[in-house]
């Protein structure tokens, strides 16, 4: 392997492998180690339950005389650090490959040089580099280092070296269509980690026209986050940044944070490219690792908790978000965005009532955002409060200033309006988000709604057919082009044919499964459909679809297993459809499929330049 990003590849591995069976490797052969290794806790359940004092505990049963995997050491660099005990910091660095002079200390050992009380040094060792990352990496955490020993001045020359270097635009709405919007999308957070931190950096020195330049460059990628408002406000009144400077240890932390970011993006897409299915637990160990310890090392990283906290909740994590959660104070900018997250957590675990109380605590801390009144509309919408959402999405729409924030609110309650079972009023939204601001999600929402709405067919036709000329090779317009055409017998045939076409190149997509298990089942061949819908289904993984599951009722009743289909209608309510389908599922359950069956008919010739294969084989 090149020596370039190696010690991150490496500490990636030990964290995929469980940091090593055992923190003192055995040589072959050496049961007692292996039966110790054996009973030792898995450290991917301590991430996922946010248990950071369980791999502490384990990193320093290693002992100072143990080969420590990359990973323990690591762990035992950080806990010393988090401590202030820096004599056992540089002992835990000299345990890294290649000690203190390798990629790892490279990479950290500025930081403790730092705290030291070592300044010069710590920022001339940068010249060795930063652990072979690549660019921007060295000079980001260069800047760090410069904030956390209060030289602001430097610090600012830095950031200034780094964003000329840089496109500091967002990445697209939609789908990237060229390698440049793809790699503005992967690198968006550190671009806005970066902006923001020059934003603060200057605004401590008292340069106001650029802090105020750099903080409109950071509203584009998060405009409602809670400490650039509180930030542009106080620079107007000529007040510091709400956030206290860094000091070396927070300083440290906000680097973990960015090789946190690194990693998952890196491991994540390796994950997702080499999934033969739905992802399930922790796409990046490592990453999460340094996620946690990173806001461990600055509590102050509010918004990176309730970050982490997300993440945990996607892996099934519960009792870890919880954890997680309970670290935002109720005084904190960010409590509205962690009550929401709280809500996020209440609907994973099935409690209703607390999903409504998280999302009205939301609404009560910070009801001048409109995004937290539009999150807030959104959860309430999930658990069937439609009055409530409404409310809260009435509110939020005054307070939403541009185009696309008005349109983003307006499809939310174009959402809630069609989930209560009031189409005509979504798609007066729907339609009016549409003419604000046509992004991708807007649109997509806008075909959802209206392809249902027996008056809008056509137009959802159109619009999801534009979506496709404009993309043809993304499978989700394709989908959604051929989904919205099996609704209507004038678009069978053209839909069948289109999601055939998606089927050949994305077996494991569950919605083109599913959509073309749908367009069988219209053509009354119910066998094939079942078989089609089955594995839709199976490649949900954790999150049941109840649209899938409502299509896989039908087959079974149309096959006449009518037990198996109120079974699988009773999965459909509980995996949570919207209102107007929860009812159509309570009837059905009570009193069967009542619709004539689609009669059997001929399929038509689908002509395919190559037979179906897996995502990873194109």
């Amino acid at each position: 392997m090149r020596r370039k990003h190696w010690i991150i590849a490496a500490l990636a591995a030990g964290c995929v492998a469980a940091y090593t069976p055992a923190l003192a490797q055995s040589a072959p052969g050496d049961e007692p180690a292996a039966e110790a290794a054996a009973a030792r806790p898995d450290p991917s359940v301590a991430l996922i339950a946010a248990d950071l004092d369980t791999l502490i505990e384990e990193a320093r049963q290693g002992g100072p005389e143990g080969r420590f995997s990359i990973a323990w050491a690591a762990i035992s660099y950080f806990d010393a650090f988090d401590r202030g005990a820096l004599e056992d910091a540089r002992a835990a660095l000299e345990r890294l490959p290649g000690g203190v002079g390798g990629a790892g200390g490279d990479m950290f050992e500025p930081f403790l040089l730092a705290a030291e009380g070592q300044g010069d040094r710590a920022v001339a060792r940068f010249a060795q580099g930063a652990g072979g990352l690549p660019d921007p990496y060295p000079l980001f955490a260069k800047a760090l280092v410069l904030e956390g020993l209060g030289r602001l001045e430097e610090a600012a020359d830095v950031y200034a070296a780094l964003l000329a270097v840089t496109d500091v635009r967002p990445g697209p709405e939609g789908e990237a269509q060229t390698e440049e919007d793809f790699m503005r999308a992967v690198n968006a957070t550190r671009t806005s980690q970066m902006l923001y931190r020059a934003a603060l950096t200057n605004h401590r020195l008292g340069r106001s026209e650029e802090a105020s330049r750099l903080y409109e460059l950071v509203a584009a990628f998060s405009s409602q986050s809670p400490d650039l408002i509180e930030n542009r406000a106080r620079l107007a009144d000529g007040r510091p940044p709400h956030e206290a400077p860094l000091d070396p240890e927070r300083a440290l932390g906000r680097w973990l944070l960015v090789l946190s970011d690194f990693l998952q993006i890196t491991e994540g897409l390796m994950a997702i490219v080499q999934a033969d299915g739905p992802l399930e637990g922790l796409a990046s160990p490592a990453g999460t690792m340094l996620l946690q310890f990173g806001v461990r090392l600055d509590p102050h990283a509010e918004d990176w908790t309730i970050s982490a906290a997300s993440q945990l909740i996607d892996a099934r994590g519960y009792v870890g978000a919880a954890r997680l959660l309970d670290r935002v104070p109720g005084d904190s900018l960010w409590a509205a965005d962690a009550q929401l997250q709280r809500a996020a957590l209440a609907l994973k675990n099935g409690d209703e009532d607390e999903v409504e109380a998280a999302a009205e605590r939301a609404i009560a801390l910070d009801d001048g955002r409109w995004s937290v009144l539009a999150g807030a509309g959104d959860y309430l919408r999930m658990i069937g409060r439609d009055r409530a959402a409404i409310a809260a999405l009435n509110r939020a729409l005054p307070l939403a200033v541009t185009d696309k924030d008005r349109a983003g609110v307006l499809a939310s309650r174009a959402y809630a309006h069609f989930y209560a079972g009031r189409m005509n009023d979504a798609a007066r939204d729907v339609n009016e988000a549409v003419a604000l601001h046509p992004s991708d999600g807007i649109r997509y929402t806008a075909v959802a709604v209206l392809m249902e709405n027996e008056d809008q067919w056509r137009e959802a036709v159109e619009i999801a057919r534009q979506m496709f000329a404009e993309q043809p090779d993304s499978s989700n317009r394709l989908n959604s082009l051929g989904y919205t055409l099996i609704q209507r017998p004038e678009g069978l045939e053209e839909g069948y044919r289109l999601l055939w076409r998606g089927f050949s190149f994305r077996e494991t997509d569950y919605a083109v499964v599913d959509s073309l298990g749908w367009a069988y089942y219209l053509y009354g061949h119910f066998p094939e459909a079942r078989a089609l819908i089955e594995r839709a289904h199976q490649l949900t993984g954790d999150e049941p679809n109840p649209e899938i599951l409502d299509h896989l009722g039908d087959v079974h009743w149309r096959l006449g297993d009518h037990d198996r289909a109120r079974a699988t209608w009773r999965e459909a309510i509980a995996a949570r459809p919207d209102v107007r389908r929860r009812r159509a599922l309570e009837d059905k359950i009570a009193r069967g499929l009542r619709t004539p069956a689609p009669r059997l008919q001929e399929l038509p010739e689908v002509n395919l330049p190559s037979g179906p294969r897996e995502r990873g084989d194109t």
